[in-house]
């Protein structure tokens, strides 16, 4: 039993969900920024955290000049010299340090390492006390410490060096300890602590026991130079994920964790992005198509009273880049129907018809004339002679399209209406998606009330911008940023596409149920995909566990003041530079070798037989043909 056991607060009992404390300076400046008041005092507001670490610093040196003592100052000297410093007034000062304290409040958490030795030492101890070198006034940290979890504190008394005027950097606040509670300096006392110095080299010179609180690293220099200011503060919220104290939130299942730690950031970011854009845009109703867009409406639906969103609508539209060749043709267009015949692995005649909606063993005069033969895989020359007889057929689909349309259009009806401003959400890349959804509506329907809001645009999409859709991509906007659109085109793409796998098979086509309703028909889960899937589900247990954990955010912040590509950083990582574990766990994955076709799947990159080793030639074509080719070359080397 110890007579006496005290615990430093930040660091040990509480962190922060930061990449650095001093980074709540960003945090208060972004916040203020978006305050009516900001409008007259802009200039000086951008330069708040430079004068906020510069008040601190010269409040440090007055008291020590002046007291001629330790430099230890309160949270109201701080501002007292930052109002001199800057003249900013007393409205926006008060302001200000208000919103500092909101917002460490905010950012505090309970460690979990930290809350455990609490309590475990609280039970072996007469008496406790928290000593901090710290300016925040000690009725406001025993608050913060009862509401993150911290239990008998009601009469404990907490040692704040800027109340006290010492420190434990120099010892003097251990004495002060020592005559305040009437305890004499021996093994009987126990310190807790995160600093070597302060907590456990001063401690001991003290004869104090002590324990070192090591499940914290913290780096507390601010690094504006990293990144543009904007960027800051969701650069720091990232980064928090490389510290040790963010484990606590990561799952430990390792589908789990690097959906939380990778694909998370991404996806939350996409969402903080869609948010503003359906603000910004005035969107009445929000249509998330095809299994791309299942995961961003589950996430949408947690956050969009958060973002003040409530009276915005949703739902959820099954359809396929398939389902979308076979409804969607209004006029005969190469574009649409030459996509099927991609791929890297050749397959017979009647699949890739099947994708268009075509059924081959109708069509047995063309299949002669153009040389093709049904149940044997089309090989590479005869590509070009399967799209020239689709191309024959013109009339046959548009017939076939129009019939669908007709029979079908009541089910998309339920998610589009010619009065309501519209978003449509999917992955992306091309934009076809939102050409196809438009083909199946009526004339009612304008171009101009259908927004589509997607996670990237390729530089392809511009053709599909030409013909007058409304586009908008959040990763790249029609190839904006050429880096980005390099690391989707190169592995990014099948990734992301794994991570937003919906928990159903793909859309077939549509039929008319016992009852008269017309729903989707989906494709069995087949073994190819199963487990895939199962894979895809745990990575998505992780992402919204993220966006759970972080939506607090948008209580904060408006979407477009958090709406940065910074969220997308830890995903290009993975891409560009992945770590062995991540390569364990994702470049055995599967992935269709075209659009709409599931049942023939390719890994994302494999390390190649020997005999292909050896020869330049076979190892060229085998990294042409893998998905992800940074992946290839680590497994390759």
């Amino acid at each position: 039993m110890y007579e006496l056991v005290t615990f430093d607060i930040f660091d040990t009992l509480l962190h922060r969900k930061l990449r650095a404390p001093v980074d709540v300076f960003e945090a208060v400046r972004a916040a203020v920024m978006q305050e009516n008041i900001a409008l007259l005092h802009h200039d000086l507001l951008v330069t708040f955290s430079h004068h906020r670490i510069q008040a601190e610093k010269e409040a440090r040196e007055i008291r020590a000049e002046l007291a001629g003592e330790e430099g230890e100052i309160t949270f109201t000297e701080i501002y007292d010299r930052y109002e001199a410093l800057t003249g900013c007034g007393g409205e926006l000062r008060q302001l200000l340090q208000a919103k500092e304290l909101e917002l460490e409040q905010e950012f505090l958490f309970a460690s979990e390492a930290g809350l455990r030795t609490y309590d475990e030492l609280r039970a072996k101890a007469k008496r406790i006390a928290l000593v901090s070198d710290m300016y925040l006034p000690s009725s406001w940290l025993k608050t913060v410490l009862q509401e993150k979890g911290f239990q008998g504190l009601s009469d404990v008394k907490i040692f704040v060096s800027g109340e006290f005027r010492k420190s434990k950097h120099s010892g003097a606040l251990y004495q002060e300890v020592s005559r305040s509670l009437n305890v004499s300096f021996s093994g009987s006392w126990l310190h807790v602590g995160d600093n070597v110095w302060a907590d456990i080299e001063q401690a001991k010179k003290y004869s104090l026991a002590t324990h070192l609180a090591d499940w914290a690293k913290v780096d507390n220099r601010p690094l504006w130079s990293k990144c543009t200011r904007n960027e800051y503060l969701v650069n720091s919220v990232v980064d928090f994920l490389a510290t040790p104290q963010s484990r606590q939130f990561v799952p430990q299942e390792a589908y789990a964790s690097i959906g939380y730690r990778i694909f998370g950031p991404l996806i939350f970011g996409f969402t903080i992005w869609l948010l503003w854009k359906i603000k910004e845009t005035k969107v009445e109703h929000v249509a998330f198509v095809a299994r791309d867009g299942w995961l961003p409406h589950k996430l949408f639906e947690i956050v969009k009273q958060d973002a003040e969103l409530g009276n915005v609508s949703s739902s959820y539209l099954h359809f396929s880049r398939s389902v979308g060749h076979q409804i969607g043709l209004k006029e005969w267009d190469l574009d649409k129907t030459w996509v099927p015949f991609g791929g890297k692995v050749s397959r017979p005649i009647e699949q890739y018809l099947d994708t268009v909606g075509y059924d081959a063993r109708k069509i047995p005069h063309l299949l002669e004339q153009f040389g093709l033969v049904l149940g044997q895989p089309v090989p590479p020359e005869k590509i070009n002679d399967s799209r020239a007889m689709v191309a024959t057929t013109f009339d046959l689909g548009l017939k076939t399209s129009s019939e669908r349309r007709k029979k079908f259009r009541h089910y998309f009806e339920k998610h589009f209406s010619p009065e309501v401003k519209t978003g449509l959400v999917d992955i992306g890349w091309n934009g076809n998606t939102q050409r196809y959804l438009f083909g199946v509506l009526d004339h009612t329907y304008s171009k101009e009330n259908v927004i589509g809001l997607y996670l990237g645009l390729h530089s392809s999409a511009v053709t599909n911008k030409n013909l007058g859709f409304i586009m908008h991509g959040w990763l790249s906007q029609y190839g904006s940023h050429p880096q980005i659109q390099d690391y989707l085109l190169t592995g990014g793409v099948e990734l992301l596409e794994f991570a937003l796998t919906a928990d159903h098979g793909t859309t077939l086509g549509y039929e008319i149920s016992a009852e008269g309703e017309i729903v989707p028909k989906l494709e069995d889960i087949l073994p190819e995909e199963s487990d895939y899937r199962e894979k895809a589900m745990r990575v998505q247990q992780g992402v919204i566990k993220f966006v759970e954990d972080n939506k607090y955010l948008l209580k904060i912040y408006s979407p477009e003041v958090i709406s940065s590509l910074a969220w997308a950083s830890p995903f290009q990582r993975l891409v560009t530079n992945p770590q062995q574990d991540e390569l364990d766990l994702l470049a055995g994955l599967s992935h269709s070798d075209t659009a709409g076709v599931t049942s023939t799947r390719l890994v994302l990159a494999a390390r190649q037989p020997d005999n292909i080793r050896k020869s330049k030639r076979q190892m060229r074509l085998a990294r042409d043909n893998a998905f992800w080719k940074v992946a290839f070359d680590r497994l390759n080397k």
